[in-house]
This record gives C-alpha cells, structure tokens and sequence, in this order.
C-alpha cells in the first residue's frame, strides 16, 4: 500500500510540473504571437499557444484526479 502511495504522490508531482511547463511554453507562445506582423502566422501562433493551455488543463485534472485517489486510499 505505501509504495502505490508513494507512486501517486510521484505522479502529482510530475502532473503539476507539467502543468507549470504547458503554462509557461503558452504565455511564451502568446508573446511571440504579439511580435508577428503576418496574421497567418500570428493566428498559428495563437492557435499553439491555445493547445498548451489545453495540455496544462489536462495536467491539472490529473493532478486533481490523482489528488482525490490519494485521499480515497488514506
């Protein structure tokens, strides 16, 4: 039983700093998208920036998911 404990608390752990990873990579995104003249690019750029926000979404629920798993077994 600790070692599936010790395995979830590893894995929030990786979910959140994915989550940190994704945020960071979309407002890098963002502010590249802001510096583009061409709007084709610019609209590319943005559309990237959208999917890590998704990705960090996901991460987060994850963590969350993981989160109520560890209390449920506790």
């Amino acid at each position: 039983m600790s070692r599936d404990i010790g395995k979830i608390e590893r894995e929030i752990a990786q979910a959140a700093r994915w989550a940190v990873k994704w945020r960071m990579l979309q407002k890098e995104a963002i502010q590249i998208a802001g510096g583009m003249r061409d709007p084709e690019a610019r609209q590319n750029m943005l559309f990237i920036s959208d999917c890590y926000q998704r990705l960090a979404e996901r991460a987060e629920e994850r963590k969350e998911r993981l989160v109520a798993l560890m209390r449920h077994i506790k």
